[in-house]
């Protein structure tokens, strides 16, 4: 049995944590802010759990068969549909009703469309195993969030005694363990840093979330404008804000601004419906890796 050392508490450090256990070792964590999930947290407002920008869950994935093997709950999932999110100017992203379009999509000699599946399956990345997914109906929104992931990967480690610490902060590594910056010491044989660093550049993004009091796309599951993805996830789930729309919205490149452009083109008045919302101006996607949150395990 080995002393083994989990920094960070998100997706990765969690999962870290437990197939470390499974392999009969001794298992600590530590996190350092005051909660734990890292970019898989969420924040409730006005009776609604906004996350950061939009996570859709491989199904069958990695971080699927984790939270299946570790939990007597399954997950609540449902499809996010390709042929109800619609490109404006181009009609929709799989374009069922058209056998010419299909066949230049399937011939990968339609540009547009096959940007817009980059754009959806992968945020921006290059992920064949997620486009594959979309279009089978694999990639699906969590009724209970990502948070309930984290929630039920948390779980499983507080009922095998693997102890999570929080507001610990590392300063510094050696043979033996790590230095937190109060300067004590923690001894560990083996350290998995787990906290997020990014491999050579970040790549950033920005994100919005916002509920709003009726449904104007009108059960469409999204729109997408060149480099803006905007999901409404209540039309997806009816978990997510049974009555109303819930806009998980991401930009690749043109910020907050081109989010806001995009449903002020296509939501008019949506600003006069909102009953909360939640934004990130910059917020890390991934890093020279170019594996999304349930990938990087």
């Amino acid at each position: 049995m080995k002393r083994v050392l989990v920094v960070g508490a998100g997706i990765h450090g969690l999962v870290t944590a437990v197939r470390e256990h499974i392999k009969k070792n001794q298992v600590f964590i530590v996190e350092k802010r005051k909660r734990i999930g890292g970019r898989g947290t969420s924040e409730e407002s006005f009776g609604h759990q906004l996350e950061h920008g939009p996570h859709l869950l491989l199904k069958g994935g990695v971080l699927h068969r984790m939270v299946k093997k570790v939990s007597k709950i399954k997950p609540s999932l449902m499809p996010l549909r390709p042929n109800k999110i619609r490109i404006i100017g181009h009609g929709m992203l799989l374009p069922l009703n058209s056998p010419k379009k299909m066949l230049n999509l399937k011939m990968e000699k339609d540009p547009v469309r096959e940007r817009a599946m980059r754009l959806i399956s992968g945020w921006g990345q290059d992920i064949p195993e997620r486009r594959r997914a979309l279009l089978k109906g694999r990639l699906c929104v969590v009724g209970e969030g990502w948070s309930g992931l984290i929630g039920r990967l948390a779980s499983t480690l507080e009922e095998v005694g693997v102890p999570i610490q929080t507001g610990v902060k590392i300063t510094d590594r050696y043979e033996g363990g790590v230095i937190t910056s109060k300067g004590l010491k923690i001894e560990a044989d083996e350290v998995h840093m787990c906290d997020g660093s990014p491999v050579g550049k970040p790549v950033k993004v920005a994100t919005l979330d916002v509920v709003l009091d009726n449904k104007p796309l009108k059960g469409l599951h999204g729109i997408i404008k060149e480099d803006v993805a905007i999901l409404d996830l209540a039309a997806i789930h009816p978990k997510k804000a049974p009555g109303m729309s819930h806009f998980s919205c991401i930009s690749l490149s043109g910020g907050i601004p081109a989010i806001e452009a995009l449903l002020d083109e296509r939501v008019s008045g949506w600003r006069s419906h909102i009953i909360t919302k939640r934004e990130n101006k910059s917020i890390t996607l991934t890093d020279s890796r170019g594996k999304l949150s349930d990938g990087v395990i």
